[in-house]
């Protein structure tokens, strides 16, 4: 999907006040991929994972956009994020994220986003995480490439998301 997908993957919870108007793309349904890359991670053989690409399929309205980027205020209570240096306009988007856990698991999110078109998109992610479970840091770094389908969203009600075989 758009990027929503992304902004879900990474749980941006942004506050209704810093909530960006909706892109200039078209509404309805998207596909993305998205590569991830981890390392760091505890009891990995090198502490990595091979990349992993996802494609996934989403169904974006307005309303869906607004949601995703209001994020899961309320449902989270255990975690405390922040959004800052969000920026928008008719050809990019961009935020940061830094969320703290009561286990002591603090997490760096930056998401960067072109929009190529109304269309189409791309851009990426990166994740830092320090904490008791991962003392060495863990990141993820991901790349995602977007594009509209159509404007039936089929199956998909608005917001939801389906992951795609491979």
């Amino acid at each position: 999907m758009l990027f929503l997908c992304a902004v879900a993957l990474l749980s941006a919870r942004a506050a209704a006040q810093t909530t960006p108007a909706v892109p200039p793309v078209k509404m309805g349904l998207w596909q993305s991929e998205v590569t991830i890359q981890m390392s760091g991670i505890p009891n990995a053989p090198a502490g990595a994972m091979p990349p992993r690409t996802i494609s996934q399929e989403a169904c974006m309205t307005s309303d869906s956009w607004k949601k995703a980027m209001q994020g899961l205020q309320g449902q989270q209570q255990a975690v405390d994020c922040s959004v800052s240096n969000m920026q928008q306009d008719a050809h990019h988007f961009t935020f940061d994220e830094q969320c703290s856990a009561q286990q002591g698991l603090t997490t760096n999110v930056h998401v960067d986003m072109q929009l190529d078109s109304d269309e189409g998109m791309h851009g990426s992610a990166a994740v830092t995480m320090n904490g008791p479970g991962v003392p060495q840091g863990m990141t993820m770094n991901s790349t995602i490439t977007s594009k509209y389908l159509s404007d039936d969203c089929g199956d998909l009600k608005p917001g939801e998301q389906k992951t795609l075989p491979q």
